[in-house]
């Protein structure tokens, strides 16, 4: 079983099937989640793709409010920061990404 916190969101993406709708967290949001709206183009090799830009929606999760649309995600290429929702892959959840 592959260990998802041993993968930088542009990993994720990609075991996502590489297209936006990826429900995700970060360890330093708190309250927040994020659902990706767009990934630039993978132009380079994994673990980082050529560093494309990626765009997401905010939620806050105790209300499903969007906070910020299509916000630029800092640190993509970063390991054990991002999470999927309840900890497994999903592409779809519910606004509160729970």
């Amino acid at each position: 079983m592959t260990d998802f916190a041993d993968q930088n969101l542009f990993e994720m993406f990609v075991t996502n099937g590489a297209r936006p709708g990826l429900w995700l967290r970060r360890t330093a949001w708190g309250n927040s989640c994020a659902q990706v709206t767009s990934v630039g183009p993978l132009t380079g090799p994994a673990p980082y793709y050529g560093n494309p830009k990626v765009h997401a929606d905010i939620y806050d999760l105790t209300t499903g409010e969007l906070r910020e649309a299509n916000a630029r995600l800092p640190a993509a290429g970063t390991y054990r920061t991002w999470s999927w929702p309840s900890g497994q892959v999903r592409a779809t959840a519910p606004p509160t990404c729970l």
